[in-house]
């Protein structure tokens, strides 16, 4: 049993062929013609005292809970690490395959996840066998990587936009994993859409985070992952003031602005030390909304069928509102339970959302926490779509209906309360733990 920290590092390859459909907007004839730069399955192994933990980074949109039970069983196959112990975290970027199913933006690819299942699976390895022991250091600094997109119009309404007034997570914050002869790992956790590419993009790409992570590694050696944060309500901040970028300009001007923040925090740290990891599982309960009635269902698909093809919002409420219809044969459902997993590594608790959280929703739980560190990663170990906060619910906007597109149930408008919750008790049981791997049932 080992008495120090261990940490293996492992990537491989898994950009698609050319030809691939590409997720992100609701464009049905987006199929990559190019590669900027490729995608890669990056994973971090951490071993002490009996607990194994895994953080895998994927270069995806998203990825859902099929998947993510898929890699988590795969990997208990190849190395024996329990499977709540593995966290998938996915970067977000919009110039990926499609790695999920909704409503008016297409079919999950599964030839493509399928085709790289097994790519991934060996990162984990990889890492499984390369450990060493290593010491960490944390560092943080403000950064203007994003800004909030809900952008406020004189007539009311919300669109996706810049609102330069609106909340956002400015902390980026750098853990930098040291081994007897140099630089290991490296953790960069940041929240902000990587949407520089927009949807007249045909290229393959990691967006910003891919700027930033290769000019980082070229710069310290260290083989970096990248957790995205705060990411629902926030865009990248470019210059063409708008929610996407448009085009490589913007993308150098974010991934380098990015790039230099995350080389200051690096940089920063002086301080390196042995640091305890622990493990705590526990199932979340999410609640949804009542379904709406027969007669208002009826009447909704009614209304939408005319413009049921049409890709985006209209093929959405179509789909639905059938849905809804669909679903009032059958049994009601009153919610979904989620497994969390929260990795602690001394002051750092590792947080994950399977969706995509608010900027807000962050900043609470960050506050409440217990750790000097809450690093809450977005789109992590399935996908609930966005987490919205209940004064968004007011003004609506694409955040809001495009909860839509996932399915007959919406998450309760309580949402963000009860994340907030839930996560608070497991940091505050994790903090008080001695270290160890906590598994239990149910937070609730």
């Amino acid at each position: 049993m080992n008495s120090s920290l261990l940490v293996g590092v492992g990537r491989t390859d898994i950009t698609p062929e050319l030809g691939t459909a590409l997720a992100g907007y609701p464009t049905q004839d987006r199929y990559a013609e190019s590669v900027r730069d490729p995608l890669h399955a990056t994973a971090l192994v951490l071993v002490r005292n009996g607990v194994k933990a895994v953080l895998l980074s994927l270069d995806w949109i998203l990825i859902e809970a099929e998947e993510v039970a898929e890699i988590r069983r795969l990997v208990h196959e190849r190395t024996g690490i329990e499977p709540a112990h593995v966290t998938v975290s996915v970067i977000q970027s919009h110039s990926t395959p499609r790695t999920f199913s909704a409503f008016g933006w297409g079919e999950k690819d599964r030839d493509y996840v399928q085709l790289v299942m097994p790519r991934i699976i060996d990162a984990v390895a990889q890492a499984e066998t390369n450990q060493q022991p290593v010491t960490v250091g944390i560092g943080t600094t403000h950064s203007d990587v994003g800004i909030n997109r809900r952008q406020i119009r004189e007539n009311n309404t919300v669109a996706l936009g810049t609102n330069p007034w609106g909340p956002y997570d400015p902390i980026m914050t750098v853990l930098r994993f040291e081994g007897a002869h140099g630089p290991v790992a490296a953790i960069v956790h940041y929240g902000a859409h990587p949407t520089v590419f927009g949807g007249n993009s045909r290229v393959v790409s990691r967006d910003w985070p891919g700027v930033m992570v290769d000019r980082l590694e070229a710069l310290t050696g260290a083989t970096t992952l990248f957790i995205n944060g705060a990411v629902g309500d926030v865009a990248p901040r470019t210059n063409s003031r708008g929610a996407v970028g448009d085009g490589d300009i913007a993308l150098y001007e974010t991934g380098a602005r990015a790039a230099i923040d995350a080389l200051a925090a690096y940089r920063s740290i002086k301080e390196f030390r042995d640091l305890d990891l622990a493990v705590l599982t526990k199932e979340i309960f999410l609640p949804y909304q009542p379904l709406a009635d027969l007669e208002t269902a009826r009447r909704e698909l009614a209304v939408a069928e005319p413009t049921k093809d049409r890709w985006g919002q209209a093929m959405c409420d179509y789909r639905h509102w059938q849905a809804v219809v669909n679903a009032h044969e059958g049994q009601a459902e009153s919610g979904v339970v989620f497994t969390q997993t929260i990795t602690r590594l001394g002051p750092v608790a590792l947080v994950p959302f399977p969706g995509e959280p608010f900027s807000e929703i962050i900043l609470r739980l960050r506050d409440y926490s217990p750790f000097s560190y809450t690093l809450a990663a977005s789109t992590t170990n399935g996908s609930f779509g966005y987490f919205v906060t209940r004064e968004s619910l007011h003004r609506g906007g694409y955040e809001v209906w495009v909860a839509k597109a996932y399915g007959a149930y919406i998450l309760a408008e309580n949402i963000d309360d009860l994340l907030i919750e839930a996560n608070v008790r497991l940091l505050r049981e994790l903090y008080a733990s001695d270290g160890q791997a906590i598994d239990a049932k149910s937070a609730t």
